[in-house]
């Protein structure tokens, strides 16, 4: 009689350290904060074309949303939003304090607020692209709408006194992440309608984040 063999059970190769949740947040508060530290001196030093990306909130909002891609969960990419904007705001802060000035406490508000409003849609908006979920186009919409934003109020209100090239390019940057995510997710009607029915709104509302009676709140 013919002896057949059963095969050694396969053994299950442990998951990598970057998949824990814990290393996931610990990895995007260490960037965070280094972010927000350099940010700081970054102020003073960048060549002038790119001065505003050392004082826009489109980097730190894209910063956000790309450390969120480390996480699969949406749960963690949710936090990760939230605690990256923090980070980078005390990295920020420190940073001024090493470099002999206060920190102003309406810009700290301001990014608090930012981190428990903003926060959580940047990280959920990164998941979704990360995942390649349903909600991919709208959430690159998301994105992209933030970047945009940020580049029409650069051209219509600071232009005399920052390179225009820089919003300009912010405003292209924020067309081709909107379209990015609709070809790599979802080129049909529905995928186009869902990134543009985020990303215009986005774009029109977001100059309001800079407009006097909303950062009086901050004051």
């Amino acid at each position: 009689m013919k002896r057949t063999r059963i095969p050694a059970p396969a053994l299950e190769r442990p998951a990598p350290l970057i998949a824990h949740p814990a290393a996931q947040l610990g990895i995007a508060v260490c960037a965070a904060l280094l972010i927000g530290f350099a940010t700081a001196f970054a102020q003073g030093l960048l060549p002038h074309a790119l001065s505003p990306l050392a004082n826009s909130s489109g980097s730190w909002s894209l910063a956000a949303f790309l450390l969120a891609l480390l996480s699969r969960r949406p749960w963690v990419s949710c936090l990760i939003g939230v605690l990256s904007l923090a980070a980078m705001l005390a990295g920020y802060d420190i940073a001024s304090l090493v470099r002999g000035h206060s920190p102003s406490s309406g810009q700290t508000l301001f990014w608090l607020a930012a981190a428990a409003t903003a926060g959580p849609l940047l990280g959920l908006a990164g998941n979704a692209v990360r995942t390649r979920s349903r909600f991919a186009p709208a959430a690159a919409g998301l994105m992209g709408g933030v970047l945009a934003g940020e580049g029409v109020y650069g051209l219509l209100h600071i232009a005399d006194t920052t390179p225009p090239a820089y919003w300009a390019c912010s405003i292209a940057a924020g067309v081709a992440l909107t379209a990015w995510g609709v070809l790599r997710n979802s080129p049909a009607l529905a995928g186009v309608a869902a990134a543009l029915g985020t990303a215009v709104p986005i774009t029109v509302l977001f100059p309001l984040a800079y407009s006097p009676r909303f950062l009086l709140l901050f004051s």
